[in-house]
């Protein structure tokens, strides 16, 4: 597809979305084969839907640190005037006042396992914590985390810490003793 009209033609025109009847991606975005100015010189190769759109309809490589998405609620949509292309900090400030995501539960559980791995302390360091008469600011200074995660595995509200010797090495360390 060398042009918005090639584009269009390829979708069903409903209450101003164009709805694509190609190809679709994995996660039901529509997969088109159009020139790629951002990383291939121009060249056809097949990419997302509304990067496809953006780049046929301007002709120039999306800037560095932007993202080319769609701001209506249909996921085939190929309009160009649905298409927008934001830095990354006006997509997250877009995302926010939109709600998108919000009550999704795959981006609640992906949301929380990130938090999940970014504040987790191995075994040894949780009981480090928990016998330590050092402050919280030493020791989460000490550690890397932040004083309010400190202050959660002092009280025994991190649910999960990966066991030291994998899945049932409590069990089996109980049984022997």
């Amino acid at each position: 597809m060398k042009t918005l009209e090639e584009i269009k033609g390829r979708c069903v025109v409903k209450d101003g979305h164009w709805l694509w009847r190609g190809a679709l991606r994995p996660d039901g975005r529509p997969c088109i084969y159009a020139p790629d100015f951002t990383r291939h010189d121009g060249r056809l190769v097949t990419q997302c839907g509304m990067r496809a759109v953006w780049h046929t309809a301007n002709g120039k490589a999306v800037p560095e640190g932007w993202r080319v998405y769609g701001s209506c609620d249909e996921w085939t949509c190929c309009n160009p005037a649905h298409v927008k292309c934001t830095s990354e900090v006006e997509f997250g400030q877009w995302l926010r006042e939109t709600k998108r995501y919000r009550g999704q539960t795959k981006r609640i559980l992906a949301s929380r396992a990130t938090g999940r791995r970014r504040a987790a302390l191995s075994p040894l360091q949780v009981a480090y914590v928990m016998s330590s008469d050092k402050t919280g600011l030493a020791l989460a200074a000490e550690l890397g985390v932040s004083p309010a995660t400190l202050s959660r595995y002092r009280r025994g509200q991190v649910p999960t810490v990966p066991p030291a010797g994998g899945m049932f090495s409590g069990l089996i360390a109980g049984g022997r003793a």
